[in-house]
């Protein structure tokens, strides 16, 4: 048996992103833990599509399956490849958080252009998958609301990925738990499966394994909370220190009680953060339920971390209920009084089924039900309380394109250009 798994490439007001002159410094991680679940005498290669040619490249005729994993934004290209794939032979497989959002409202869409829809955790369907396809049994959909065990992950098959069409610093992604304790508005995690936890002994052997076996001691933890509980925290950074691995995450600025932790992180590896500052509003923050912090105490951490030497993200959401046309001016300065490497800027969108979709819906305010990124990935698709749709884009823009020319970026080890840690 052939394999071919695939991870699209997203369209931008400019057209397709293709980076073949400037390869995407970050790989995810699904496409290898994929692999490494697919018996070792089948022929499996991995697509980056954002870095490679699929269609020059690769003899699509030759493949007996192609899976393909996609998020909403990236819908439009994967429905794309699934009908010119299918014209060619191969039977297509499509799953990712896409088929999760809206509660599955996309799933009868994306199966008129595939063979099989995974929906829900991947590690034990894709299994299923797998024995059903050796069988020539493939079912139209497989499907499973239950959070799957955290023992005992394969190791992910970097192997397969070719390096040289990677940018360097090359870096790992990995993680030690899947879901979030936090409740945010807008946010589809909550739509998905309960926080839970890896042991911390599979962790540090798998960061090992990178170490040793790849090569590649740098590791991006892909938690959407990685410091979130300090006891767990402290157990794993122990782990860490000492063992030359470096390694970025995404957390929280209730950090900023535990200087505990934060010595820790420093002294186990930390080299970059990134935090969901999401508005420098309060009011927009309380909406969002995001009152754990207060942003004092965000800009006490962020400067911190500046002096010692870790590169930090923020990441900041337009389009809130208390955003007028000033909150584009204040973001920018509170870029630069914290020193920020790297400010991550996206037009608020409301996910079906979020409270935040509720709330605008209850007023009214949706302007199409289409998925953000289908046909415009800055498409407004609500009415902005204090903000002209046009504003909103335009405020984003202005202060996504005065940003990158400060000294801030460019200058760092682990932000380049292409590394965003989300």
């Amino acid at each position: 048996m052939r394999i071919l798994l695939v991870e699209p490439a997203v369209y931008t007001p400019d057209g397709l992103d293709k980076r073949e002159m400037r390869p995407s410094q970050l790989i995810s991680l699904t496409l290898p833990y994929l692999a490494a679940m697919v018996p070792p005498d089948w022929e499996v290669d991995l697509v980056y599509e954002v870095c490679e040619d699929l269609e020059r490249d690769y003899d699509l005729a030759s493949y007996d399956l192609v899976g393909i994993t996609t998020q909403t934004i990236q819908l439009k290209r994967t429905l794309e490849l699934a009908r010119m794939i299918r014209r060619q032979g191969p039977r297509v497989v499509i799953g990712g958080p896409a088929t999760v959002e809206d509660n599955h409202s996309l799933v009868p869409v994306i199966s008129r252009f595939c063979d099989s829809v995974v929906v829900g955790e991947a590690d034990v369907l894709w299994r299923h998958l797998i024995a059903d396809l050796a069988r020539g049994e493939l079912k139209e959909i497989y499907q499973s609301h239950e959070p799957v065990p955290m023992a005992g992950h394969p190791l992910p098959r970097f192997d397969l990925v070719d390096f040289n069409k990677i940018a360097t610093p090359h870096v790992l992604p990995s993680f030690t738990a899947r879901g979030c304790p936090r409740r945010c508005t807008f946010c589809s995690e909550f739509l998905y499966s309960k926080w839970r936890y890896r042991p911390v002994d599979d962790v540090h052997q798998e960061l090992l394994a990178y170490r040793d076996r790849f090569g590649i001691p740098r590791v991006v933890f892909r938690d959407d909370d990685f410091l979130v509980f300090p006891k767990r925290s402290k157990e794993l950074l122990g782990r860490l220190a000492g063992e030359g691995i470096e390694w970025g995450c995404q957390t929280d600025f209730n950090l900023a009680r535990h200087p505990d932790v934060v010595q820790s992180a420093l002294d186990g590896g930390m080299r970059v953060a990134s935090f969901g500052v999401e508005s420098v509003r309060e009011k927009n923050r309380e909406f969002t339920e995001k009152t754990f912090f207060t942003i004092p105490e965000a800009e006490e951490l962020l400067l911190r971390l500046h002096e010692a030497g870790v590169e930090t993200q923020v990441n900041v959401i337009f389009g809130f209920d208390w955003d007028d046309p000033d909150v584009f001016e204040e973001t920018y300065e509170f870029a630069l009084r914290t020193k920020v490497s790297r400010l991550f800027l996206s037009v608020l969108y409301p996910i079906p089924g979020t409270p935040l979709y509720e709330h605008l819906a209850r007023e009214g305010r949706l302007l199409e039900k289409r998925p953000q990124g289908i046909d415009d990935p800055l498409a407004v698709t609500f009415t902005p309380k204090l903000l002209t749709p046009d504003q909103l884009v335009e405020g984003y823009l202005d202060v996504e394109r005065r940003f990158a020319e400060t000294d801030l970026t460019g200058r760092n080890y682990w932000l380049g250009k292409d590394l965003v840690v989300v």
